[in-house]
């Protein structure tokens, strides 16, 4: 081996991620078992995406997932120092590429996956509870805005496949593929039960879909009435109503851990 170390790591590295080859001219004769760290490298990155998406591995049985991770890899080459988030960006490449892109419950399951992988493992966080929101002054409640537990993320599916990951999950045969939803396209989200610490999920209402996103954008209470109002149509659009859904919204977020602060600018209380 010829060069310093810190030059011949570099190199093998990017051998191994973009096909340079110029590491062999550091290497003994070349280097010619190198094709031995290419197998291995792929063999534990195709690994890491079969623990991370095992029910999409049911789905598509072995020879279709395992063309899926080769493709996605080839696409989405593994950059960040820990595998946790190499699967990060597989439901959408599933949902765009062709053939899996006609394949539409394929992308649902990975992103129903990676939800609950992100739910199972964020950082812990102390919850809000409900006396706090009681002690909140009348005047600070248009100005509120909440801060979300980690663990909460949401994803929009096409097809219901909770029951075919569970299935799985529970080492069961699933009874059938998963079916699309109707009328349409729905929002999930999934979190972390703060005292079991099992991953909880469930699909949302229309109106819960839109709130929740705009409070996770740091939107304000009023701002997110305004918006429920403006989603009911012309003939419901009454700001107490929608307060009245937003208020439910809320209380139901911090029955479930999702919240975990409260604030309002240029205000404080006790």
């Amino acid at each position: 081996m010829t060069g310093d170390l810190t030059t011949v790591q570099d190199l093998f590295q990017s051998r191994l991620l973009a096909g340079d080859e110029t590491v062999r001219a550091h290497l003994t004769a070349g280097g010619p078992h190198l094709g031995v760290y290419d197998h291995a490298y792929l063999a534990r990155l195709r690994e890491v995406m079969g623990e991370d998406f095992p029910a999409l591995h049911t789905l598509l049985g072995d020879e279709e997932f395992d063309d899926a991770v080769t493709g996605y890899l080839a696409d989405h080459p593994s950059t960040e120092r820990s595998v946790r988030w190499l699967g990060r960006s597989f439901a959408g490449w599933l949902r765009t590429t062709s053939p899996w892109s006609d394949l539409p419950m394929a992308g649902d399951m990975a992103a129903f996956e990676w939800g609950l992988g992100l739910a199972f493992d964020a950082p812990d966080a102390d919850v809000l509870t409900g006396e706090v929101l009681a002690a909140t002054p009348p005047e600070a409640w248009p100005l509120l805005i909440f801060d979300f537990h980690p663990a909460v993320n949401t994803f929009v599916l096409t097809h219901d496949v909770a029951d075919f990951q569970q299935a799985v999950t529970r080492e069961d045969d699933p009874d059938a593929a998963p079916e699309a939803i109707s009328p349409g396209p729905e929002t999930w989200a999934a979190w972390r039960d703060g005292d079991s610490l099992r991953v909880q999920f469930r699909p949302l209402s229309g109106d819960e879909a839109v709130g929740l996103s705009l409070a996770r954008d740091g939107k304000t209470f009023q701002e997110i009435c305004e918006a429920l109002a403006r989603s009911s149509g012309p003939v419901a659009a009454d700001q107490g109503d929608a307060a009245l859904r937003a208020a439910g919204m809320l209380q139901g977020w911090i029955q479930a851990g999702w919240i975990v602060g409260v604030s309002a600018e240029g205000m404080s209380w006790a």
